[in-house]
């Protein structure tokens, strides 16, 4: 497996790099931020050496804050090490993905039940606002951003913070899938719009689980098939 990305894929890390530039407190945010994006759309893919001379060139940064980057993308299970090859893109089984589905399964139900205790109609506003959003572009990467903001508003009304943390930490694992093999080709959060509004949590647990156990079958069967 080549460790050197593709034609194409230079142009994508030119135009990440373009956007990040600028939009960071420190360069250490930038890098990583740089790296975990790259992974999830597909410039460094699983098994592959992540290439800190291209990074450094790309952005413009010394070796210090890439290595602090690839640490941290390490601790969020991103990145594994090797002794001779050094930062490689985890791979992915299906086994660890069932468990990852498993956990956002049990933390999401947490999040959710809390937070639509504090929804009024201010935020379900916006989520409606996030979800005509998403709607409105054909773009499936743009659609996945907004996905994102929605339940990242959503579950912050739940004031739990670490297990936020977690979820967002666990979704970047499989960030990958959901970007570059695009299971979740429209935006799916719409059913929940209805069940949100209506305040009814067990009806709205019961349509996240069984979202969640949807997802994961079909990115099972991705890396079923990439192996």
């Amino acid at each position: 497996m080549s460790d050197t990305p593709r034609s194409g894929d230079l142009d994508v890390v030119a135009r990440l790099a373009a956007s990040l530039r600028g939009r960071f407190r420190t360069v250490e945010d930038m890098t990583r931020s740089f790296i975990r994006a790259a992974i999830a759309q597909g410039v460094f893919r699983p098994g592959e050496r992540i290439d800190p001379v291209l990074i450094g060139s790309t952005l413009g940064v010394s070796r210090m804050p890439i290595r602090v980057s690839l640490r941290l993308l390490e601790g969020e299970g991103l990145l594994t090490f090797h002794p001779y090859k050094g930062a490689i893109v985890a791979p992915m089984g299906v086994r660890e993905v069932g468990e990852i589905y498993e956990l956002r399964v049990l933390l999401e139900s947490h999040l959710l039940e809390n937070a639509m205790r504090e929804l009024d109609a201010r935020v379900l506003d916006g989520l409606n606002a996030i979800a005509a959003d998403a709607e409105s572009t054909d773009d499936r990467r743009l659609r996945l951003d907004r996905c994102d903001d929605f339940y990242r508003t959503l579950y912050a009304h739940a004031g739990r913070p670490r297990a936020l943390a977690r979820v967002t930490q666990l979704r970047r694992i499989v960030g990958r899938h959901l970007q570059v093999q695009c299971v979740e080709d429209r935006p799916v959060h719409l059913g929940l719009l209805p069940l949100l509004e209506a305040g009814d949590r067990p009806a709205a647990r019961d349509w996240l689980s069984t979202h969640l156990t949807q997802v994961a079958v079909r990115i099972q069967r991705v890396v079923g098939d990439e192996h």
